[in-house]
């Protein structure tokens, strides 16, 4: 016997066959969100622990137990402070993670005050390491934003805080990922500072002595203007640069130091004279018309292959071209 669905009892079967497809897909969802709350009755009303997240806190996996627990006596959640951490924080924390990383010689004032919970979100995040903001935005919940913005040049407009420090504890000064200058060789190349002949103040007081770590109103991250930074330790009683100049039929001069062009960072032209037709003379570019001299337009500051730092074996002659 042949069975054929055709016409409206084939529109039919089709309109059945939909609201069967529907009711199925109503029932799993019910059963699944049944299933769910029945294997943790605490997000039923915790609707935010069932929303995706970036970073989710391992400890979720364990069970709402293993760091909450009900108070005897009290009713859940009819009573305020029915429900409590299983112990006081940080100890809670140290029960997974290592307490002896954030017991170093420079704590992190939320670490040792326990507030592990004021940087991360104790369940999950949509930030890295379950942080409550991005780095720096959670750092500026207790530091200034204002001391680590702006200024003529400066290290943490990039917003990179635990480029440097490490954000729990750490065994050297100022919760630092290490001490000067090692730390700073991370970014900045070594052997630029490692020469036969280096400034003193590098290993004595290393590179905060010269510049600020955050942010600065002087280039390079200087605390102060270069030739004021200099002459804190470099004092000579008339504030004057005494040299040697050979041949000169005196045995001192007096080396400017500032106030004029070095001549070396200056761009020079060659143009028509307009009082003498058909010739040409050297002109500085306009465009570019130099730095000013300063301590640093004869000494590195940081080291040298040549003695007293110079830059070069043949110093005068960057500017002085007869030498």
């Amino acid at each position: 016997m042949k069975f054929s669905i055709c016409g409206k009892n084939k529109i039919s079967l089709f309109k059945i066959l939909i609201l069967l497809s529907a009711t199925l897909f109503i029932f799993t969802s019910f059963t699944h969100e049944a299933h769910s709350a029945e294997e943790n009755p605490c997000v039923t009303c915790h609707a935010d622990l069932k929303k995706k997240a970036k970073s989710v806190h391992a400890a979720i996996a364990l069970g709402c137990s293993s760091c909450h627990k009900s108070v005897e006596g009290k009713n859940h959640p009819a009573q305020k402070g029915s429900i409590i951490l299983t112990q006081s924080m940080p100890g809670l924390c140290y029960s997974c993670h290592d307490e002896a990383k954030f017991k170093g010689k420079s704590v992190h004032q939320p670490v040792s005050g326990g507030m592990c919970t004021g940087c991360h979100d104790a369940h999950q995040s949509n930030y890295p390491k379950l942080l409550m903001k991005d780095i720096p935005g959670v750092c500026y919940s207790c530091h200034k934003e204002t001391k680590f913005k702006g200024g003529k040049s400066g290290h943490t407009n990039i917003g990179m805080c635990n480029g440097c420090h490490n954000p729990h504890s750490s065994n050297s000064d100022k919760i630092l990922m290490g001490d000067q200058p090692g730390m700073c060789y991370n970014c900045h190349d070594k052997s630029k500072f490692t020469k036969k002949y280096v400034h003193a103040i590098i290993p004595a007081g290393g590179c905060t002595s010269c510049h600020i770590p955050h942010i600065s109103e002087y280039p390079a991250l200087l605390t102060s203007n270069i030739q004021e930074l200099c002459l804190t330790c470099h004092v000579k009683k008339d504030g004057r640069h005494v040299v040697s100049i050979p041949d000169s039929g005196k045995t001192k001069r007096i080396h400017p130091v500032s106030g004029v062009t070095d001549p070396s960072t200056t761009t020079m032209l060659t143009v028509e004279d307009p009082d003498k037709p058909k010739t040409f003379k050297i002109i500085a570019d306009p465009k570019n018309p130099g730095k000013l001299m300063n301590c640093v337009s004869c000494h590195d500051p940081h080291s040298s292959d040549f003695r007293k730092l110079f830059p070069t074996n043949k110093l005068c002659g960057k500017c002085h071209k007869d030498y």
